[in-house]
């Protein structure tokens, strides 16, 4: 009698141990298919010709990028699902002609705002805290 329930418990605590280690395994996972270089499509509504893009690399939470006159660097978080912070961005400090300065403040801009996001294996969309579209990027191939 007392093997068996010994048995039970140790089978028992062997289940709850793979369950654990799957659930990890998931979430690890879930975090590296946004992984990859982004071409900027659209900000705050605006198609874009210009060719703005970044580089999120989910293991080490970091995120830059390149507009059409300075490069840029930080750090953004993921909690919950798909809530989002981004930041605080640096950037060199090459000065350019105004109409590429203002789109750039623009960019910045929508980084610090953005508070969620979604993403359909192709598409990345970041959103504001009233679920506002800031920028939609496309995820290049490798």
């Amino acid at each position: 009698m007392k093997y068996t329930i010994a048995l039970r418990i140790l089978l028992f605590s062997l289940m709850i141990i793979s369950c654990k280690e799957t659930k990890k395994t998931i979430k690890v996972s879930s975090n590296e298919f946004y992984s990859g270089k982004y071409e900027i499509k659209s900000l705050n509504g605006n198609e874009l010709s210009g060719t703005l893009s970044f580089t999120i690399e989910t293991s080490e939470n970091k995120i830059s990028g390149k507009t059409n006159c300075n490069n840029y660097f930080g750090n953004y978080t993921v909690s919950n699902t798909n809530e989002l912070k981004i930041g605080p961005l640096g950037a060199t400090k090459m000065y350019c002609e105004e109409k590429v300065m203002k789109a750039e403040r623009e960019l910045f801009k929508a980084y610090n705002d953005s508070k969620t996001f979604s993403f359909d294996g192709k598409m990345l969309t970041l959103f504001n805290e009233e679920g506002t579209l800031l920028i939609r990027a496309y995820k290049m191939s490798k």
